[in-house]
């Protein structure tokens, strides 16, 4: 059983609540939590065989900044510091991370420019098809948005994998969003069914289901194009049970379904981009240079 060091082997309503918006479980930090938890990791981490975290090892060894306690720390609240769950998925984030990245990149920060991981993702990156919405709902989740109508007919996989994995790092700056979890709005309303790419949507879920140390709170997919009622059995079964239950389907027009994310989801009209009815222009090209600019 993995280990749940605040109380155990269960929570109890003292340690632990749940987002009164999506359900989410999410665990009340101490200090002494924080820190008995990092420590029970390392003993977790400690007992897989060498053989099966020779990536972990490995980025030890070259990039032991990249290892800290702020990076174990993403992956304790992902898996609401049962131990020994967050050290397997640890181990698997950095076995992915090597092949995806390959050894030349993978032991770089997660940054642009030409001393980063994705020093080589420029165009995958100017695609545009997802990016951090400058504010977070009225709880507290970093808001993702997403447009596949962006992807063009040509598509570079392992870069726009990369990608993607890039804007999930970007949103889990939030400590907000390592704690209670992320929140994608994808505008689908212009994209065409040759955009629909099964084969990138599966990398993509896996990526969440057993890599990245994220929690998704909601896909809230608003205005639905046609071909949708034919992908989205195969959306659903793909996604499997527990992403599954975070699809939120919106239709109608943008003033309806702008008022429902803010009435129901606490995701304000002026907080969303002007694709979908909201008050903020998106600019992609000038959030990436900022953030290359930063040193992200």
């Amino acid at each position: 059983m993995a280990n749940r060091v605040d109380n155990g082997d269960k929570m109890n309503s003292s340690s632990s609540f749940h987002d009164d918006i999506y359900g989410q479980l999410v665990v009340r930090e101490t200090p002494k939590l924080l820190t008995s938890s990092v420590l029970e990791l390392n003993k977790a981490l400690g007992k897989i065989p060498d053989v099966e975290k020779t990536a972990w090892m490995t980025a030890l060894e070259k990039c032991p900044e990249l290892c800290g306690e702020p990076f174990k720390l993403m992956f304790l609240r992902f898996a609401n510091f049962h131990c020994d769950r967050a050290a397997e998925r640890i181990v698997a984030y950095w076995t992915k991370r090597l092949e995806l990245f390959s050894p030349s990149k993978a032991f770089l920060s997660m940054t642009l420019g030409a001393d980063g991981a994705m020093k080589d993702d420029d165009k995958a990156l100017n695609i545009g098809f997802m990016c951090l919405i400058p504010k977070s709902d009225d709880v507290g989740h970093p808001i993702l948005f997403a447009d596949p109508s962006r992807f063009p007919p040509e598509r570079d996989h392992p870069s726009i994998i990369r990608a993607f994995w890039y804007y999930i790092h970007a949103a889990l700056e939030s400590e907000d969003g390592q704690r209670q979890g992320l929140v994608v709005v994808i505008y689908a309303e212009n994209s065409t069914f040759s955009q629909f790419d099964a084969r990138l949507l599966q990398a993509n879920v896996l990526s969440i289901q057993n890599y990245l140390p994220v929690r998704m709170s909601a896909f809230h997919i608003c205005h639905p194009p046609r071909y949708f009622q034919i992908v989205i059995p195969f959306v659903k079964i793909l996604m499997g049970g527990k992403l599954r239950k975070r699809i939120k389907i919106h239709t109608g027009k943008k003033k309806k379904v702008t008022e429902k994310l803010e009435g129901k989801y606490g995701i304000r009209r002026q907080n969303l981009p002007t694709e979908i009815g909201g008050g903020v222009i998106l600019n992609r090209k000038e959030w990436l240079q900022r953030r290359q600019e930063a040193g992200l």
